[in-house]
């Protein structure tokens, strides 16, 4: 049996379903022109991670009743809109479980996608035109962190924002910019109310969305190129609110076995290719069972029915705890340590290193024993039964292809939230100078941005902003000279990067005392990991597993 995706797909349910695929409760027809009619949801950034969270929330409302599918809509790679065309905008989305199965899905709750390149004149007026119609209730955003970041400290719009700052409200090439020029068109079209959420994987996403809009809504007030209730209107909550969310499910990027898998049960076109801007592209997204969405109920113009799709809907509190027990102390830290550590241990599978022993004591030691004590603990939700899932079941998962190199992305970025909170709050109840794996994983980082693995073997590092500046600060560190970790003492000190003053809170010996041993020469990382963890085993016997002490996966 071939299964396609495409227009003719809508007919042949049974068929998908007799492979094996769920498929949906629902006629697509029937929604999609539902959806042209009155839109009600706009989503910007049509990644993976969309694909199996938004799109998966959105499918469930409409198998529950829900009338209405999601407008799609990207910025910059034009293959990714294109890809989605090709399919009629159907996916394929593919649960990886720990035994080596998938439970596939066939999503249809995407009823039009569009391309906003500057250059995409039948996109920017077709996201025109939904903007205009007063039944838009949001706009989700996956546009990564560094989206956000619009002006420098003096309100200056940033290099790369500048130019479609001085073009003014028009197709613009950035994600916020183009938002708040679509928001234009909306406040012109008599301003009727709509939630703005960030669905980005941060703290504060919802502040950090206002905050970025309104800094462009400024600019442009401030250079006539926008009336002055334009920013009247995008700092209204009442008019326009931007609800914070916590979203967490692990996405890896389309893995070729999965497309084997896919083609077996006769999909076609289940291959995995380049996108013309770097990374893959495929016609699925593969993703874990688990999956949390938090949304604070701030919704203007009223919101699709949510908890039809089981998403967890509450007050600025409730998200802003679930986010910090996720952030902070129970998934995201230990995804940060665990990523630069495999880069220089080897390892191209989070999974396999959850075999290690002493990766797996990093885990705890900065999970359970350095975050749990200090967690918030969200109404609804358990931070152990949280953190437990995460240790036992979700990281060990071998079905998911995910790297410590994805994870290792814009590190820099991440180390205040994720670490620097949980010092904080040690530093609050008492001192932090007792910490020893949050430490070791900061300065695991430190020896990472070296560039060169434990065998000495030089790796590219994962994108980040301000690798040149720290390039610069490092320059005195040498690899064979543990005294040059001393060389590190500045760049601890900067509270941007991390959160603290980590030289301040008392912080900076200990982390310098761990960099010192990795920097002993080959093997060194290995030596200090596994040492650490046999000071904190009960019987200190504990042995690296064969592929550890191989330092591959």
């Amino acid at each position: 049996m071939s299964l396609a995706l495409d227009s003719d797909s809508f007919d042949r349910f049974d068929e998908f379903s007799a492979a094996g695929f769920r498929v949906p409760q629902f006629d697509p027809r029937v929604m999609r022109k539902a959806t042209t009619a009155a839109p009600t949801w706009v989503h910007l950034g049509a990644g993976n991670f969309f694909r199996s969270v938004h799109a998966i929330v959105a499918q469930a409302m409409l198998d529950g009743g829900h009338e209405t599918g999601i407008v799609l809509a990207n910025l910059r790679d034009h293959t990714v809109v294109e890809n989605s065309r090709r399919t009629d905008d159907l996916f394929v989305n593919v649960v990886m479980n720990a035994d080596g199965t998938i439970d596939p899905a066939l999503i249809a709750s995407v009823a039009e996608s569009a391309q906003l390149a500057s250059d995409a004149a039948t996109g920017w007026d077709r996201m025109s035109a939904v903007f205009r119609q007063s039944s838009l209730q949001l706009v989700t955003l996956t546009i990564t962190e560094k989206g956000y970041q619009t002006v420098d400290a003096s309100g200056e719009a940033l290099p790369e924002i500048a130019d479609d700052v001085d073009c003014g409200p028009a197709r613009n090439r950035t994600a916020i910019p183009a938002l708040a020029s679509l928001l234009l068109t909306r406040f012109h079209a008599g301003g009727t109310p709509i939630a703005l959420m960030s669905t980005d994987n941060f703290s504060d996403n919802g502040d950090r969305l206002a905050q970025a809009v309104r800094s462009i809504a400024d600019l442009w007030v401030a250079s006539g190129q926008a009336p002055a209730e334009f920013a009247d209107y995008v700092s209204d909550r009442q008019r326009v609110a931007y609800p914070s969310t916590m979203v967490d499910r692990i996405t890896p990027s389309p893995s070729p076995a999965v497309a084997a898998m896919l083609a077996e049960r006769g999909l076609i076109g289940a291959d995995v290719r380049e996108r013309s801007g770097g990374g893959p592209l495929a016609s699925f997204s593969n993703t874990e069972s688990t999956s949390y969405l938090v949304v604070e109920d701030d919704f203007p113009n009223g919101r699709p029915p949510f908890e039809l799709a089981g998403v967890l809907v509450g007050d600025r509190e409730l998200v802003s705890r679930a986010d910090r027990m996720k952030v902070c102390t129970c998934l995201n830290p230990l995804h940060t340590a665990m990523a630069v550590v495999g880069c220089l241990l080897g390892f191209t599978r989070i999974a396999h290193m959850m075999d290690d022993c002493d990766i797996r004591a990093l885990v705890e030691g900065v999970g359970r024993h350095e975050g749990l004590p200090v967690a918030d603990t969200p109404s609804g939700l358990d931070p152990a039964a949280f953190l437990a899932e995460v240790i036992d079941v979700r990281l060990p998962n071998p079905g998911l292809p995910d790297s410590p190199q994805r994870i290792a992305t814009d590190t820099s970025q991440k180390l205040g939230i994720r670490f620097g909170e949980t010092i904080r709050r040690h530093v609050d109840v008492g001192d932090a100078q007792h910490l020893t794996w949050i430490p070791f994983a900061i300065a695991a980082w430190v020896r990472y941005l070296l560039g060169v693995d434990d065998d000495l073997a030089p790796f590219e590092r994962s994108p980040d902003p301000l690798l040149p500046a720290i390039d610069n600060r490092l320059k005195g560190m040498r690899i064979g000279d543990p005294e040059t970790a001393s060389s590190a003492r500045d760049l601890l000190a900067d509270e941007a990067i991390f959160g603290v003053d980590l030289v301040s809170v008392g912080l900076a010996p200990t982390v310098e005392g761990h960099l010192g041993a990795m920097l002993a020469g080959a093997g060194a990382v290995r030596r200090t990991l596994h040492r650490l963890a046999d000071s904190t085993r009960p019987e200190h016997t504990a042995k690296p597993s064969a592929a550890a002490r191989s330092n591959h996966s």
